[in-house]
């Protein structure tokens, strides 16, 4: 065959394609033949995702997404890659990696099977009566203070249902969802307003609002879905900021030492710390310093800063410690580093949060260049 002939092989390989043994053999024969070819598959993988990359960042701009799925099955996929690999070999370790990657892969013996597993919906309810009810996906039904009923939803979701008139008033009474690594949670508050609370996160809110402003207290990240209501706005609060809104979808992280950021998806918020104020768009990011009070707003990209949401890693140009801190929360594990400078590799890439962390740190390792291995429940990246 010829060269072109072998690289679609060696891709469809590597992507797990229906080979027969015979053609699995082939690859595998010419792999171990010398070292010298398998860097070349490396090269040739490390190409095919950054291509992939490129195209799909076109698509996504052009709202293309489902497009590029079907067109990623191609041969013409494989070709395009094939024809600017060579020239590749140093790409990723010059100037960042590019991964995208949906399919099974073979070969991965980075991680002890069975020690890190991904995350999954669970969290801790914390009633008023101090009770402590661990949330999964089994369905029960719960009862708070002032008729306020409590229905755990099978998919993950908790939902606060209040039969109370809006004339009628009481105390104020709270509840709190706390998610540790490796969780997530979503909740139905009493006015409709639904919240997705991240891993490493805790959510205080009352078991239905009363008064002028509807407010919660938020440790870590959570999205926000807010119900519209113009005589009561929705207010945030976090590590000494305030997040205002009526009716909107936004999400806010204060999981970042000293800093609050803020990101508005659709509608408008206000965003104040201590003197300073701004009212935000969608599509951009206010980033509060919570010591001196000021606010920086910038347009961004919001994919990467909800992404969680979506059930997705997404980075664009990222540090490759700010990426493998998305990674512990939701795999619940620890990261150590052999050398200080692998934290400033840059990374853009898109890959699916369900899956297994073999095959995020296999793309790690092809797109860094750097060495990923796991000792116990802790990830070790050091110089290949």
């Amino acid at each position: 065959m010829n060269q072109e002939e072998r690289d679609i092989r060696l891709l469809e390989y590597w992507q797990g394609e229906s080979l027969s043994s015979e053609e699995v053999r082939e690859v595998e024969s010419w792999l171990g033949e010398k070292e010298e070819n398998r860097r070349y598959f490396e090269d040739l993988q490390r190409e095919f995702l950054r291509q992939r990359w490129v195209m799909r960042e076109r698509l996504v701009s052009r709202k293309g997404e489902r497009r590029f799925r079907q067109m990623a099955r191609k041969r013409a996929m494989f070709r395009r890659a094939v024809a600017v690999a060579a020239c590749v070999s140093v790409l990723l370790l010059a100037g960042g990696g590019y991964y995208w990657w949906t399919g099974e892969v073979r070969n991965m013996p980075l991680a002890e099977s069975g020690v890190i597993h991904h995350g999954s919906s669970k969290a801790r309810l914390f009633l008023s009566t101090g009770d402590v009810v661990e949330l999964g996906k089994e369905r029960k039904s719960l009862r708070e203070q002032q008729a306020v009923a409590i229905d755990v939803e099978q998919e993950g979701m908790v939902a606060y249902r209040d039969s109370v008139t809006a004339e009628e008033t009481g105390d104020v009474v709270y509840n709190k969802l706390v998610v540790n690594r490796g969780g997530e949670y979503r909740i139905v508050l009493a006015d409709g307003s639904e919240v997705w609370v991240n891993s490493e996160s805790e959510l205080v809110y009352p078991v239905r609002f009363v008064g002028k402003k509807r407010v919660v207290r938020l440790k870590g990240e959570a999205y926000f879905k807010v119900q519209a209501d113009a005589d009561h706005p929705f207010v945030v609060e976090a590590n000494g900021v305030e997040v205002a809104a009526v009716g909107t979808e936004f999400n806010v992280n204060s999981r970042k030492e000293k800093v609050v950021e803020s990101v508005l998806v659709k509608g408008r918020v206000g965003v104040e710390n201590g003197t300073s104020q701004v009212m935000l768009k969608p599509n951009q990011l206010a980033v509060c310093d919570v010591e001196t009070s000021g606010i920086v707003v910038k347009e961004v990209d919001i994919r990467k800063y909800i992404d969680w949401t979506n059930g997705d890693f997404v980075f664009s140009d990222d540090r490759l410690e700010d990426v493998m801190n998305k990674l512990v929360l939701w795999y619940d594990c620890d990261v150590v580093y052999a050398d200080e400078e692998l934290k400033e590799i840059r990374l853009s890439g898109d890959m699916k949060r369900y899956g297994e962390v073999e095959e995020f740190l296999h793309f790690l390792k092809i797109s860094t260049g750097a060495h990923f291995s796991v000792k116990n429940k802790t990830i070790v990246v050091s110089i290949k």
